[in-house]
């Protein structure tokens, strides 16, 4: 599986694993250079993950905010004649 195929989770976990291999004192530098930048793009993944959901969320929104009926609570509360309501 690639990392394009990767569920966000598992794009997070292997970001995690990097981390962890990168606050080891037994790495080198070209060692540490590689994990590096396989830890960038992972991001640069997840990153674009995280702008997909974001759009489809918006588009969710505005596509029933035309049918969402927005009042006031004060409204609801005074129209069933609960307490506190004066």
């Amino acid at each position: 599986m690639t990392d394009r195929d990767a569920t966000f989770e598992q794009i997070l976990a292997d970001l995690e694993s990097i981390a962890d291999s990168l606050e080891r004192e037994d790495l080198d530098l070209d060692q540490a250079l590689t994990l590096f930048e396989r830890g960038v793009e992972k991001l640069r993944i997840a990153g674009g993950m995280l702008d997909a959901a974001h759009g489809k969320v918006e588009e969710l929104v505005e596509g029933a905010a035309d049918s969402w009926e927005f009042r006031p609570l004060d409204a609801d509360v005074e129209g069933r004649g609960e307490p506190g309501a004066d």
